[in-house]
């Protein structure tokens, strides 16, 4: 098996499709003595039937943090696959549309909440997925709360935070981005 610690994806601008937007370097370095946690950037994919559309609307698309970036050398060559481990939305905020209930985003912030989706003994769910799921490099902003964790760092706060808003204001194609997925 061959594994990096980055990648690189460029893809069409969300206002103007035939414009490429800038390219994105996406991160899956592994713990080691200076990052005991390591660090995985938190991307958006599409839902893991691998169609963008799904039958439940807020299932469409999920948020995930990359783990590693694998690829397995037995031949025919594969394309390169991606351990993540999955966010779930938030259920807090909500609307029903045509009978249907859909995630909102947290009012006054006008931001998505979401949180790490945990197994039965409190880790996290991962799974292993194809790297062109990939749709877009997002950003996730730690909930504080009233009181911010101590040991929380820069380095480990997606490990040790509970709930995040997606950083939908983080630049113009991510934010028409997001848009067009809700």
């Amino acid at each position: 098996v061959r594994v990096w610690s980055k990648f690189r994806m460029q893809q069409r601008s969300a206002q103007n499709p035939s414009a490429l937007a800038p390219p994105q370097t996406v991160q899956a370095v592994p713990p080691g003595p200076t990052l005991p946690l390591g660090r995985g950037n938190t991307v958006l994919i599409t839902h893991e039937s691998g169609e963008p559309t799904s039958d439940v609307l807020e299932e469409r698309f999920l948020v995930a943090q990359v783990r590693a970036i694998l690829q397995p050398v037995a031949a025919p060559l594969q394309a390169p696959l991606l351990y993540v481990e999955f966010f779930n939305f938030s259920n807090a905020h909500f609307a029903v549309v045509n009978g249907v209930r859909v995630v909102t985003p947290a009012p006054k912030i006008d931001m998505f909440l979401v949180h790490r989706r945990l197994r039965s003994n409190h880790l996290p769910l991962g799974d292993i997925i194809p790297m062109d799921s990939v749709r877009q490099v997002v950003q996730l902003i730690p909930k504080f709360g009233a009181v911010a964790s101590l040991e929380m760092t820069c380095d480990n706060s997606l490990d040790v935070a509970r709930e995040f808003y997606i950083n939908s204001f983080a630049d113009k194609e991510t934010f028409h981005a997001i848009l067009s997925y809700q």
